[in-house]
């Protein structure tokens, strides 16, 4: 939404909506806000509500609901040094974080790339599984691009189609069934709405816990380690067609891809 607070912002910033009272409430996390203040991902341990600010690097905040007062309690190692850009920062939030095992949470975010070409330039928009450990805080697991049916994905008209170049499901909500199956609402190329069913989870996520439990040192990545990852995927996709903004570091995290048929 946009506030007072919004006017020179592109997208406005995240707020409480309370439905029950019909009262829209501020989120205040005491930093100097973007022009752009979303995609920021709630999380709720114990009746308590938590946002993560970004993925990475990864900043946690601890929010009042009833205020809107929030304070950082976790911002990963070399946060300040990084401030938020556009090119860079190609994974953002997306569904919100639903418990898994804990203190293993799980997110279906989005990701943006830039292209470019001479007089061309268009955001490409995929998404990816993200696994995030509360304890402590750090992430431990992100998908490549998840691929989706090209029937499907091509069934709908691209709404902004003057900014985003390829067809795009963008994931808004979460529900896990049981350690298999979870349901992801999304929309589609932002003219409809859907439902996607996705199973073969439990065997991600085994994996992803058991290779955690036996690292004996609970670090976190280099900030933005996780943002090179997610561009080297959407790269290796488009390989010969479309180059890209947004390189970081030097070398390629190694990683595999995962589907929705």
């Amino acid at each position: 939404m946009v506030d007072k607070n919004s006017f020179d912002q592109v997208g406005g910033r995240v707020h409480i909506w309370d439905m029950d009272r019909h009262v829209k409430r501020n989120l205040w996390p005491h930093i100097e806000l973007q022009r752009t203040e979303i995609n920021w991902i709630p999380l709720d341990i114990n009746g308590e509500l938590y946002l993560t600010y970004s993925i990475d690097p990864l900043r946690v905040m601890k929010c009042n609901q009833w205020t809107g007062d929030c304070k950082f309690v976790h911002e990963q190692a070399g946060t300040k040094d990084n401030a938020f850009l556009y090119t860079n920062d190609h994974l953002r939030g997306g569904t919100p974080w639903v418990l898994y095992k804990y203190p293993y949470y799980i997110s279906l975010a989005h990701s943006v790339s830039a292209t470019y070409k001479p007089y061309m330039d268009f955001a490409i928009y995929n998404a990816h599984l993200v696994v995030l450990s509360v304890e402590p805080w750090r992430v431990v697991y992100t998908s490549g691009a998840i691929h989706a049916n090209s029937e499907w994905l091509n069934s709908e008209p691209i709404i902004r189609n003057h900014t985003i170049k390829g067809a795009f499901w963008y994931p808004t909500g979460l529900i896990l069934w049981d350690e298999d199956v979870m349901d992801i609402s999304c929309h589609l190329n932002d003219a409809s709405g859907h439902v996607l069913r996705f199973k073969g989870l439990a065997a991600i996520m085994e994996q992803v816990i058991k290779n955690d439990k036996v690292t004996e040192v609970k670090s976190e990545p280099d900030v933005r380690v996780v943002q090179q990852y997610v561009l080297e995927t959407v790269k290796e996709l488009h390989k010969g067609v479309w180059e890209f903004f947004g390189d970081i570091i030097k070398h390629t995290v190694e990683g595999k891809d995962i589907a929705i048929t």
